[in-house]
């Protein structure tokens, strides 16, 4: 009969939302995906799709739960680098989310990653610090120094997180802990930053001795 409500057909549901998503079409696309989603809540690639529409239109809640059961989800198949690509890019829209950082870490370091876990929250730090979020920003840049105890990017960014946070004790002992252990360049970074710091008349011949030394 022609009053017979039309079966859900989820293919053709999916291509539309898809369509709308290339469109532009955020909101047509986030109401196609749900309808797909009331049907089956589990699908990775769904979650996947929808998570950055549901950031783009503020949604920021749901947006995490999205990314995190997609990322979850990809790993627990088989599949870390997917969960790993879904957290990069909920980390690049949520970065004051301390737990996204972390996440990539730990994914990094299920696959014997370990130079590239602390590149990714060092990375998370600096931009951390630049969005003046200090106190994630220490956090996160902690976890880094956790993993590779003094690495020299890290244990300097966080004593200027921590300087700037008004924790100047805590952040010169990083600082001259890194100095007893490295020599060069690295060195004289990590007396600059001292100096910086606290720009004593001490520190200024620290630096610049070795600066000449150099």
């Amino acid at each position: 009969m022609f009053w017979r409500k039309r079966p859900f057909d989820r293919t053709e549901v999916l291509a539309a939302a898809d369509r709308a998503r290339a469109r532009g079409r955020t909101k047509k696309a986030i109401a196609g995906y749900r309808t797909v989603l009331e049907t089956a809540p589990g699908d990775l690639a769904v979650h996947a799709k929808i998570a950055p529409l549901l950031a783009r239109t503020g949604q920021r809640e749901a947006a995490l739960a999205s990314f995190r059961f997609a990322a979850e989800g990809q790993e627990a198949a088989g599949f870390p680098d997917r969960g790993l690509s879904l957290m990069v890019q909920a980390a690049g829209l949520y970065p004051e989310e301390a737990r996204l950082w972390e996440e990539i870490a730990r994914l990094h370091l299920t696959r014997a990653r370990r130079a590239d876990a602390v590149a990714a929250l060092v990375a998370g730090g600096r931009r951390l610090f630049h969005l003046r979020a200090l106190a994630v920003g220490a956090q996160v840049l902690r976890r880094a120094v956790e993993i590779e105890p003094w690495q020299p990017e890290a244990t300097t960014l966080l004593a200027r997180v921590l300087g700037k946070s008004g924790r100047k004790e805590e952040a010169l002992a990083l600082l001259d802990g890194l100095d007893s252990r490295v020599d060069g360049k690295i060195r004289r970074r990590a007396r600059r930053a001292a100096w910086l710091i606290s720009p004593s008349l001490r520190r200024t011949w620290r630096w610049l001795g070795a600066a000449f030394a150099g």
